[in-house]
């Protein structure tokens, strides 16, 4: 993992930055195959990391108790992404989808004529219950048949949260939010930017048994965000992609921040880690 965050710390500067700046990351290069060289495969073994990948039902159940309580850095950097493009309330009928632990909602539903989460996860919603007593929660996964549920049309606001990354495709869940919300209504959304998913970005958790599971995310282009907006009558009001500052270096890299912090930082330094998203259903 080292050498990869040097190999994309060079190739960041190979062309835009000075002479010394690739220098030193060749130097981090030389250094790490060195090291390498020095160690004998109990050494390489020791250090390695059990990493797992299981599906987003799965994953989300086995992280739903620390995921309130573990330094996520992504939360950190995107909960004033999502409340900037939400906005002042009050905001009507209000639907967290993908609600998890129902960090966003709790904040929504203060100001909120109703509540509602949805999450696939029965364990996130546990928690998500104790949380927003006075919410509804269902419990399905975004794109299945909720009609029962969730009628068409039923809220003034939805917000989506680091969700749809996990979905193959893009268009079958914003059908599903563009079919929930009412006309003149809203959806902001907020994701892992395709950049971040292109370089590997992964949703990693550390589980209490001290494995590293993940779920995958999925590079989604802009194009293919506004393709689906335009094919089910949605208008972008405002598109955002805040880039990693000084002030963020726990987000670039993670534990590799500790590990090779000047390789980390130019790596990442810059980079848009978030896309955020508000968008409208025009009244008729």
């Amino acid at each position: 993992m080292r050498i990869a965050v040097e190999g994309l710390g060079l190739l960041r500067k190979l062309f835009s930055g000075t002479d010394a700046e690739v220098a030193e990351r060749l130097g981090g290069i030389r250094s790490t195959l060195a090291d390498l060289d020095r160690a004998d495969d109990a050494t390489l073994h020791s250090a390695g990391v059990d990493v797992t990948e299981v599906n987003a039902t799965d994953g989300y159940g086995l992280w739903a108790s620390s995921y309130d309580e573990a330094a996520n850095p992504l939360i950190v950097f995107e909960e004033p992404v999502m409340r900037n493009l939400v906005g002042a309330g009050p905001w009507g009928d209000v639907l967290d989808a993908c609600t998890g632990t129902g960090r966003h909602l709790q904040w929504l539903a203060a100001d909120a004529r109703s509540a509602t989460g949805l999450d696939q996860s029965t364990e996130m919603i546990a928690i998500a219950r104790r949380k927003v007593p006075g919410a509804s929660f269902v419990v399905a996964d975004l794109c299945a048949d909720h009609e029962g549920d969730l009628p068409e049309a039923s809220f003034d606001l939805i917000v989506c949260s680091l969700a749809l990354t996990h979905f193959v495709d893009v268009d079958a869940p914003i059908a599903t939010l563009a079919r929930l919300v009412r006309p003149g209504g809203r959806i902001v959304l907020t994701d892992f930017h395709p950049l971040v998913t292109t370089l590997d970005g992964q949703a990693f958790f550390t589980h209490e048994d001290g494995q590293t599971p993940f779920v995958r995310n999925h590079p989604h282009p802009v194009a293919a965000y506004l393709r689906s907006f335009r094919t089910h009558g949605l208008i972008v009001d405002d598109c955002v992609e805040p880039v990693l500052g000084e002030g963020d270096g726990p987000m670039y890299g993670g534990v590799l921040h500790y590990v090779a912090p000047d390789a980390t930082r130019a790596a990442y330094l810059g980079l848009p880690f978030v896309l955020g998203w508000s968008l409208r259903r025009p009244a008729p």
